[in-house]
């Protein structure tokens, strides 16, 4: 977790290493969406991962119960991301939780079965095609 700087520091932006609290040192990164206000490299705190020793990248959460809410990750966009997820803003209540998670399971569910239905459309294509061909070669 971050261990914001008291003030005592002498210089004008603390920095400060994070890293996971995984056991492994590894958590997914959620899902995110663009957001103007919040985006790009984290200046004003200087949060930086331990692995690769560079400055966090702000992003807002778009997936699951996390939807909406700020955190910070790691930058690395080559090679291995390290798994730094700091949050910003704090969790939010159990109720809107649990409407999200609701919502998202909705979601999902809507997905697979358009899913199911193209593919049941796709076979029937596929039945009268062969069909087509047979009444063709008559």
């Amino acid at each position: 977790m971050v261990s914001w700087s008291d003030g005592s520091d002498s210089s004008e932006h603390p920095v400060e290493y994070v890293s996971s609290g995984s056991d492994d040192g590894r958590i997914k990164i959620p899902d995110t969406t663009e957001e103007s206000d919040f985006e790009g490299l984290e200046t004003e705190l200087l949060v930086l991962c331990n692995e690769h020793g560079k400055a966090a990248e702000r992003r807002v959460a778009f997936q699951g119960i996390h939807t909406g809410r700020r955190f910070l990750c790691c930058a690395e966009k080559e090679g291995r991301n390290c798994g730094l997820v700091e949050w910003i803003d704090p969790a939010c209540p159990n109720t809107l939780e649990n409407a999200l998670s609701k919502l998202w399971f909705m979601y999902e569910q809507s997905k697979r079965d358009r899913t199911e239905e193209n593919l049941l459309h796709s076979f029937a294509v596929h039945d009268l095609t062969q069909e087509k061909k047979k009444l063709q070669e008559l």
